[in-house]
């Protein structure tokens, strides 16, 4: 069967596809109901195809007119989806046809065996059918008769209204089916599927990101997924960080057979994120990951979240992985897969250059790494004040205020809590009087490096004296005062900022990023050559102690001394060049 990459088919309805969102608006005012509106919509489409309809529904209504052209069938789904209650908010938004090509590119050919060319096929969260009716098209180029090829389909979905369009779109493709047999059923694609095992489960699965609650207004990606609150948490599902795309991902590692293979969308903060680490175990256990896209630039109409496809054979022995890369699927070569965090899959296609550096210990050897959280920042909230010289306030320090080797408090203006301040302090005499803060202050108000998350580079700056408390999510690096010029250099180094910024690729906020945690901080590695190190750490001092115009020239050279400290100046130029200082 030919898997060549292939556009979708172009549609012969000539008038704006406006003018079907705005027939179904029409008919919900007049029949009082969008569902009723969909009724009579699906009802006029399978009557242009010569159909008797899934559902009951008036077709006679003369602002459905456009439905009733055999070409507005194709826009079916577009127009179900662009009608979602909270689009945006929901993240309700189609799979672009060329990740559906790269995907079924991957998995369609690649069935052995007896089922070649007959392959069953299951989207767990099939939506509009965009995934299960480029598969049925596939398989009825490799030679299948349509009713043969929508029989070897399966999907799930919680929306009625999508599973109906999925329905409808697969009879229009094969009009002699029968309807009782096509298997596109109302359901959550987390429950057992009877159907079990198959041989390929693709799709784009809801995206439920960090800190989105289940509730019954939340609503999954591109399928409008209504989330059941009624419904029991499984423990496959539980994880307050976990995203519900890789729970789908790990759920259908185990719905196909030995050599089957799983290709589903995934956020990108799969490769690193902490709470995804069961998932990618649990795909390193159940098979290979043999292809794999991703790519630091939107590729879903409509919406910035940057996305990735693992493509994984259950049951197979991992080798190379063969990846690409970006929103025109640039192929990067074959790599291998990393053995905790998968962000150096995409290092590559993101330029980040290779490392090697030269290592003895790390950075929790010799200090101690911490974050603050909720109980922190909200426990300033009433001690925090514009400085003024009254009292014993110290300089509260926020994200935005560290660049490399620089503190900006008091030059610079910052938010916190959502207020605005030009130099903002911390009322320690006031604060003094809450045991739990004030434990915590004393803790925090030592020598130490203060390291900011988020950044091109790693951001931080030395508190030689202990005068600044920090604000989450700014990181504390605890350590002994000769030492806190030396790890001030580690954070300058190339070599280790290309390791970090490889490694946790997508957790951070923003494209090419670089997010931290305290642990991962303590695990940073220290260089073998010392002399180059001192070097290091004395430059890094003069950048911070310097004028702003020595600055750049003092990070640059301490970069330098870095990289013979690491012996691997392979990242030396990627930094330079995005190091930003003021």
């Amino acid at each position: 069967m030919s898997v060549a990459t292939r556009a979708a088919p172009s549609s012969t309805y000539a008038r704006p596809v406006s003018d079907l969102t705005g027939s179904v608006l029409a008919a919900e005012h007049l029949l009082g109901s969008r569902s009723a509106a969909w009724d009579a919509v699906l009802a006029t489409v399978a009557a242009a195809h010569g159909l008797g309809p899934d559902l009951p529904g008036t077709t006679d209504l003369p602002e459905l007119a456009g439905w009733g052209d055999p070409g507005a069938v194709e826009h079916l789904g577009a127009t179900h989806e662009a009608l979602v209650d909270g689009r945006q908010a929901s993240g309700t938004f189609y799979t672009p046809p060329e990740l559906v090509d790269w995907v079924l590119d991957r998995t369609l050919g690649r069935i052995p065996g007896r089922v070649a060319g007959r392959p069953s096929v299951l989207d767990p969260a099939c939506g509009s059918g965009h995934v299960l009716v480029a598969c049925v098209r596939r398989l009825v180029e490799g030679g299948l008769r349509p009713e043969e090829a929508v029989s070897l389909v399966h999907g799930v979905d919680l929306d009625p209204v999508a599973v109906a369009i999925t329905r409808l779109r697969l009879r229009a493709i094969a009009p002699g089916v029968d309807p009782a047999l096509l298997d596109v059923r109302v359901g959550d694609g987390l429950d057992a599927h009877p159907g079990a095992p198959y041989d390929v489960v693709v799709g784009n699965p809801p995206f439920l990101g960090q800190l989105r609650t289940r509730t019954a207004t939340a609503r999954a990606t591109r399928t409008a997924r209504p989330v059941r609150p009624d419904q029991p948490e499984r423990p496959e599902r539980s994880g307050a960080y976990t995203d519900t795309s890789a729970v789908f991902l790990r759920h259908s590692l185990g719905l196909v057979r030995p050599g089957g293979l799983v290709a589903l969308v995934q956020p990108l903060s799969l490769l690193a994120a902490r709470d995804a680490a069961p998932v990618r175990e649990a795909v390193v256990r159940a098979g290979a990951v043999s292809d794999f896209w991703s790519s630091l630039e939107p590729v879903f109409p409509g919406t910035a979240v940057l996305t990735c496809v693992p493509v994984v054979t259950v049951g197979a022995t991992q080798g190379a992985v063969a990846s690409w890369y970006g929103p025109h699927f640039t192929p990067v070569g074959d790599q291998p897969l990393p053995a905790h965090e998968w962000g150096p899959l995409t290092a590559s296609g993101a330029g980040i250059p290779p490392v090697a550096p030269r290592t003895a210990g790390t950075v929790g050897d010799v200090a101690r790494c911490s974050a603050d959280f909720r109980d922190q920042y909200y426990g300033l909230v009433p001690f925090v004040r514009e400085a003024d010289g009254r009292g014993s306030g110290v300089p509260l320090v926020t994200a935005g205020l560290i660049d490399p080797a620089e503190c900006h408090w008091g030059q610079r203006p910052t938010r916190f809590a959502k207020t605005r301040y030009a130099a903002p302090v911390v009322d320690l005499d006031a604060l003094h009087a809450d045991a739990a803060l004030s434990a915590w202050a004393q803790a925090r108000l030592v020598p130490k490096l203060l390291v900011a998350t988020q950044g091109r580079v790693i951001e931080g700056v030395v508190d030689a004296t202990g005068d600044w408390l920090p604000s989450v999510p700014v990181l504390s690096v605890a350590a002994a005062p000769d030492d806190l010029w030396h790890l001030l250099a580690v954070l300058l180094a190339p070599p280790v900022v290309a390791a970090a910024a490889a490694r946790y690729l997508g957790t951070a906020l923003a494209p090419g990023a670089i997010k931290l945690s305290a642990r991962q901080l303590a695990a940073l590695p220290l260089p073998t050559g010392r002399a180059a190190w001192d070097r290091g750490a004395a430059l890094a001092r003069e950048a911070q102690l310097g004028t702003a115009g020595e600055r750049r020239g003092r990070l640059l050279a301490c970069a330098e001394a870095m990289c013979e400290a690491y012996d691997d100046d392979a990242a030396l130029a990627w930094w330079s060049a995005r190091l930003r200082t003021a």
